[in-house]
C-alpha cells in the first residue's frame, strides 16, 4: 500500500488513462517545484464547497464536475498549491464554467486520508457528476499544468473513465490456516523487506528517508530473540534517523528529502514520533545504550511541550512552516525556521498545532508512553498514557461502543478502523502493565464494535469504515487497508490472549485466522511494499504463546 516514489515530480493522469499510484507512507507530502513558499499577499478565501452528498447532488443537478483538494493542515506544499494555483485567474475561470471545488483536511477525514494518501499531499482528484474517478494527481500543480489538466478533463467528457464495480471476490475458507503456509508466506515478507533495506544510508528504501516504525519494531523484536543481521539493520536506522530529530526542541521530523538522513522536511506528526518514541525506549531496553534513552527523552520533551493538551489528549501534528496560516503575517519557511534556536523561534512564533486530537493519534502516543514506562520505570509516562486513555474514552465515546475520530458534537456520520485499532491497541497495551477489568472491559467493546461492523465474514479483514448511507459512486466500494487491518489483527492477538477460555477469544480466533487467510495472498499485500513490519510482527505473534 505504502511504496514510496524516487523523487518528487507529481504524477498526471489524463482523464482518459488508468494511473496505477506509487503509495507512500501516510501524510507525506512530497516537495516538487516551485521552490519557494506560499504568497504572504492577503487574498481573498476561497468558496470551497464541503465534500459530501449535497456535493455530489449539486454536481448531478448542475452537470459540473467536481475537483477535491485533499490536503493537511500541516503540509507546505498544500499551502503552495492553494496560494499559487488556485488563485490563478486562468484556474478559477475553468472552475467557475465546469467545476465544484472541494477542500478536505485529510487527517480530519480518515476515509479520504486512506483511499487517497497513494497520491501524496496535496492530492488531487477529479470526479464524473455521479462520483466515478476520472483522474488523480500527485502532488503541487502549478497553475498552467492545473488549467491545462482541467481543460482535458472537460474536453473528455463526464463518461471518459469509469471505475466500475469492485471484482467480486469468493468466499474465504474457514479452513485453519495451517503453520507451514503462514510461514511461507511470512519467508516471502521478509525477502521482501531485506529487498528494501538500503546497505549504504542505512533504512528500508533509499529516497525519501522515512522512520518506518513498523519495520523497526519488528527488526528490534526480532533482535531480542538473537537475530544479529536485524539487531544491526534496526540499531543502524535508529542512529541515521537521529539525524531528522530536531537538536533544539526534540521530536522527529517526518522524513528526509534526500536519499540520507541530513536534509529534513520539518513538519513533525504524532504517528512518527509515537513510533520512534517507542522504538528508541526498546532499543533502549534491548541494549542498555544510554544514546536511545536520550533519542527517547528528546521526543518525549517535544510531546510534552507542544503536543498534549491542557486536557491530556494528544495533538496530532505541528507545521512546517511558520504563519502558513495567517496570511496577515510573514511566512517563513522550515528550513529558515528551524535553524534557529530556542529564543529566536519563539521571538517570531510557534508554528502551528492543529488544536483537535484525534483518536488514532492519541492511541498511537498513548501505546508509546507506555512502552517507555516499561524501559524506564518513569511514573510521569505511564501517567501521560492514563490520562489520555481516559480523555479518549470519555470525549470518543461513539455509538455501539465505537470511537469517534475526533470530540464531535454531533453523532459523526463513519466510524474509522484506524481509530479503533490504534485505541484498542493502547487499552491492551496499559492492561499489560497494570492489569485491570474496567480497561480489559473497554478494550472488549472496541473489539466487539469492529468485529460487528467493520468485519468481513464473508472474506476475512475489515473495512475502512462504517457503511456510509450516502455514498455515491466509488465511495460506495468500501475498502480493506492494509496497515490499518494489521494493527487492529495485532491488537486482536493481544485481546484473544488476555480472555483465553472464553466465547469471545474463540470469536476473535477464528476472524483472525481467517484475516490473515485473505492477507497471506502475495496480490493482496504487495502495495505495502517496504512497510510491511506489521505483517511480519503479527506473523511471529500468531506462531508464539499469547500475552496473558
Amino acid at each position: 500500500m505504502r511504496v514510496l516514489l524516487l523523487g518528487c515530480a507529481p504524477i498526471l493522469c489524463p482523464a482518459l488513462a488508468g494511473c496505477a499510484p506509487s503509495a507512500q507512507p501516510p501524510r507525506v507530502a512530497h516537495r516538487a517545484e516551485p521552490s519557494h513558499g506560499p504568497d504572504a499577499s492577503p487574498k481573498e478565501p476561497l468558496d470551497w464547497a464541503a465534500f459530501d452528498a449535497r456535493t455530489f447532488e449539486r454536481a448531478k443537478r448542475e452537470r459540473r464536475f467536481i475537483v477535491l483538494d485533499g490536503s493537511a493542515e500541516w503540509c507546505h506544499w498544500c499551502h503552495v498549491m492553494e496560494s499559487t494555483t488556485y488563485h490563478d485567474a486562468n484556474v478559477a475561470s475553468v472552475l467557475a464554467r465546469h467545476f465544484i471545488a472541494a477542500k478536505v483536511d485529510v487527517d480530519a477525514r480518515p476515509d479520504i486520508e486512506e483511499r487517497y494518501r497513494a497520491w501524496g499531499w496535496p492530492a488531487t482528484v477529479i470526479f464524473s457528476p455521479d462520483g466515478e474517478e476520472l483522474g488523480k494527481y500527485r502532488g503541487y500543480l502549478a497553475p498552467g499544468e492545473f488549467a491545462d489538466l482541467l481543460a482535458a478533463v472537460v474536453a473528455a467528457g463526464p463518461n471518459a473513465a469509469r471505475a466500475g464495480s469492485a471484482d467480486a471476490e469468493r468466499p474465504t475458507s474457514d479452513t485453519p490456516l495451517g503453520a507451514e503456509t503462514l510461514a511461507l508466506a511470512a519467508r516471502w515478507a521478509e525477502v521482501e523487506l531485506e529487498e528494501y533495506w538500503d546497505p549504504k544510508e542505512g533504512g528500508w528504501g533509499v529516497e525519501p528517508k522515512v522512520p518506518i516504525h513498523e519495520n523497526t519494531e519488528f527488526a528490534l523484536k526480532r533482535a531480542a530473540r538473537g537475530d544479529a543481521r536485524l539487531r544491526e539493520h534496526a540499531l543502524t536506522v535508529l542512529e541515521k534517523q537521529r539525524n531528522i530529530i530536531d537538536p533544539v526542541w526534540g521530536g522527529i521530523y517526518q522524513y528526509s528529502v534526500a536519499p540520507d538522513w541530513v536534509h529534513p522536511h520539518f513538519e513533525k506528526l504524532m504517528e512518527f514520533n509515537a513510533g520512534a518514541l517507542a522504538d528508541y525506549a526498546t532499543a533502549y531496553t534491548l541494549t542498555k545504550d544510554e544514546r536511545w534513552l536520550r533519542s527517547a527523552r528528546d521526543i518525549d520533551r517535544y510531546l510534552r511541550a507542544f503536543m498534549i493538551s491542557p486536557e491530556g489528549g494528544f495533538h496530532g501534528t505541528q507545521d512546517a512552516d511558520l504563519n502558513a496560516h495567517d496570511r496577515g503575517k510573514r511566512f517563513m519557511d522550515g528550513h529558515d525556521y528551524f535553524r534557529l534556536g530556542d529564543r529566536e523561534r519563539r521571538a517570531l512564533g510557534i508554528p502551528r498545532v492543529d488544536p483537535n486530537e484525534y483518536a488514532e493519534d492519541g492511541g498511537l502516543a498513548i501505546a508509546a508512553y507506555v512502552t517507555l514506562y516499561e524501559a524506564t520505570g518513569d511514573k510521569s509516562a505511564l501517567a501521560i498514557a492514563k490520562r489520555a486513555s481516559a480523555r479518549v474514552a470519555t470525549t470518543h465515546a461513539g455509538p455501539r461502543g465505537g470511537i469517534t475520530h475526533g470530540i464531535e458534537a454531533e453523532p459523526p456520520r463513519l466510524l474509522h478502523l484506524a481509530d479503533q485499532a490504534a485505541f484498542g491497541h493502547a487499552l491492551a497495551r496499559l492492561h499489560d502493565v497494570e492489569p485491570d477489568a474496567t480497561t480489559l472491559a473497554a478494550a472488549k467493546r472496541v473489539a466487539d464494535f469492529v468485529m460487528a461492523e467493520l468485519y468481513d465474514p464473508n472474506q476475512g479483514g475489515f473495512y475502512t469504515h462504517t457503511k456510509d448511507p450516502d455514498a455515491v459512486g466509488v465511495f460506495q466500494r468500501r475498502r480493506k487497508p492494509f496497515s490499518e487491518n494489521m494493527l487492529m489483527l495485532r491488537f486482536l492477538v493481544e485481546l484473544r490472549g488476555k480472555l483465553q477460555g472464553t466465547a469471545p477469544e474463540a470469536a476473535y480466533a477464528k476472524a483472525i485466522d481467517k484475516s490473515l487467510r485473505y492477507w497471506t495472498d502475495p496480490e493482496r499485500i504487495k502495495d505495502a511494499g517496504r512497510f510491511i513490519g506489521d505483517y511480519l510482527s503479527l506473523v511471529d505473534e500468531i506462531s508464539s504463546p499469547p500475552r496473558k
